[in-house]
C-alpha cells in the first residue's frame, strides 16, 4: 500500500472504539478458483504479488460503528436479508479505474445496488465510508493499488482479454477489524431466500 493511500485510510477511522465493518458477497467455489486462477496469471506476469493476497468479492456496503453495536447491527441486517431473495450474478469481461485498478464487471448491477439501497437504512447509526463513486458500482477487483507504470502496460492486455462467469448470490457476509492494516474478520453470514421464494411480506 501507498503511503498517500495508508494517510487516507487512516485519516478516515473514526477512531474512539470503532470497528471497520465491510458487507461482501463472495462467488461460489468454481467462480472463485476462476478468478483465482487470473489473479494468479496476473502476479506471474507483472510480478504484483498482493493481487494474488485478496480474495475475490462484491462490496456491498461499508462502515464504522462502535463494538457495542454490533449485535444490533447483526439484528437489523438480518431482518433485511432474510425478507431478500438469492439472485444471479454474472461477471463479463474487464475495466480498469485510470491509473491503478483493474476489475471484472457485473454484468447487471441492479439487484447488487437494491441490496446496498435497503442497508442505507442503517446509515443513521453508523459512520458510512467516504468513497469514490467507483465503489458503489458493483464489481470484483482483480487488481487494485497497481503502480501507474503496471496498470498502463496491463490495461490494454484485459481490455481484449474476455472472462464470463456466473454465480446465485445466496448470502451476504458481515466482515470486520479493529485497525486499518488489520486483516478483516468474519463475524456472521446472512442468508437470503432460495431465488424465487416469495417472502411472507409478498404474499400478505
Amino acid at each position: 500500500m501507498n503511503t498517500g493511500l495508508a494517510k487516507n485510510v487512516s485519516e478516515a477511522w473514526p477512531g474512539n472504539g470503532h470497528r471497520e465493518y465491510r458487507l461482501v458477497i463472495y462467488p461460489d467455489a468454481v467462480v472463485y478458483e476462476k478468478i483465482m486462477a487470473e489473479k494468479q496469471r496476473f502476479y506471474m506476469n507483472y510480478g504484483v504479488e498482493s493481487v494474488v493476497n485478496s480474495f475475490p468479492n462484491i462490496m456491498v456496503a461499508g462502515f464504522y460503528a462502535g463494538e457495542g453495536m454490533e449485535e444490533t447491527l447483526i439484528r437489523w441486517i438480518h431482518r433485511i436479508c432474510s425478507q431478500l431473495n438469492s439472485f444471479d450474478i454474472t461477471l463479463n469481461n474487464y475495466s480498469g479505474l485510470p491509473q491503478h485498478s483493474i476489475y471484472l464487471r457485473v454484468q447487471d448491477p441492479q439487484p447488487v445496488q437494491q441490496l446496498a439501497a435497503q442497508l442505507k437504512t442503517l446509515d443513521g447509526h453508523v459512520h458510512a465510508m467516504r468513497g469514490h463513486a467507483f465503489e458503489r458500482i458493483p464489481h470484483i477487483v482483480l487488481a487494485n493499488e497497481l503502480p501507474e507504470p503496471v496498470y498502463q502496460q496491463a490495461m490494454p492486455v484485459y481490455s481484449r482479454k474476455t472472462f464470463r462467469a456466473r454465480f446465485m448470490a445466496t448470502e451476504l457476509v458481515l466482515l470486520a477489524r479493529d485497525h486499518p492494516f488489520a486483516t478483516s474478520k468474519t463475524i456472521n453470514v446472512f442468508r437470503f431466500l432460495p431465488a424465487n421464494h416469495k417472502s411472507y411480506s409478498e404474499v400478505a
